[in-house]
């Protein structure tokens, strides 16, 4: 029988892949490929960009009969270590952080099957970089488990850092 924390880790992965598609598809919709609108002017713009590869536009040189498959083979081994994380985590952080990770590997992989490519959408002035709410799930996550991580090592080592919550 599923468990109150279950159903809410479940709502919070489903609500961080559902903000990802939504926000993409009205991204999509509403601004034209290569357009932008400006959210806070001069730092800030909403705009339509198609990234075939990965993090950085990596990869978007690959012919796409070898980076379509590559890809969403790395993104199918993402979920499933991230799953496990969720899976047999030992405290809330870490599963938190595994879920981020997997949620947000989950609506770029969505996006890639049905597009092609993933579509980013978020400028910032001082990040060279386009990026999407996946994208910032992910690296939440992914900092939040190398955190973890640290956390484990200290203990492990006798160290004195804080344990993660339970």
């Amino acid at each position: 029988m599923p468990t109150p924390r279950n159903r809410w880790l479940a709502a919070a992965l489903t609500g961080v892949v559902a903000a990802d598609w939504t926000s993409k598809f009205l991204v999509q919709n509403h601004i034209r490929l290569g357009g932008n609108r400006a959210v806070v002017d001069g730092w800030l713009w909403l705009t339509n960009h198609q990234n075939p590869g990965i993090s950085f536009s990596w990869l978007r040189d690959l012919p796409h009969d070898v980076r379509f498959p590559l890809l969403i083979a790395a993104a199918l081994i993402g979920i499933a270590v991230a799953g496990w994380i969720l899976v047999n985590g030992r405290d809330a952080l870490t599963r938190a952080a595994a879920g981020l990770v997997l949620a947000g590997a989950v609506g770029n992989l969505g996006d890639r099957v049905m597009n092609g490519a993933v579509t980013d959408f978020i400028l910032i002035r001082f990040f060279p970089f386009v990026f999407n709410v996946a994208d910032v799930a992910i690296t939440a996550g992914a900092i939040l488990l190398a955190y973890c991580l640290y956390l484990e090592e200290s203990r492990d080592r006798g160290g004195s850092t804080p344990a993660p919550l339970a």
